[in-house]
């Protein structure tokens, strides 16, 4: 094991660490809260949090092994920005959903 793949796994474990440190007070975070929706997972969700990080530990590979360029570059951006600046101007209006009120 080569020394950069030895800290990317370290800091990857301490990132997962200090998740589970602070999932553990859930009055101030919740880990569950980044792939839910309405109380229920979300498989779009839980697809776009594996691609993010696949794709950043893609890109901390090619910069570590110096194959990085600038179109990889581009393209990891493209991928992470262009969704939020499509929904930023986006005409549609957010929709948020209301739980079912009860019957009484």
């Amino acid at each position: 094991m080569r020394t950069a793949d030895a800290i990317l796994y370290i800091g990857a474990l301490l990132i997962a660490w200090s998740l589970y440190r602070a999932h553990k007070n859930r009055d101030e975070f919740n880990v569950f809260d980044l792939v839910m929706v309405n109380k229920r997972f979300s498989r779009i969700a839980v697809a776009f949090m594996v691609t993010l990080v696949v794709t950043s530990w893609i890109m901390i590979r090619l910069t570590i092994d110096g194959k990085m360029d600038s179109g990889y570059f581009v393209g990891y951006g493209a991928m992470w920005v262009a969704p939020i600046i499509a929904r930023m101007f986006s005409s549609q209006p957010t929709v948020e959903t209301k739980e079912p009120e009860a019957k009484t």
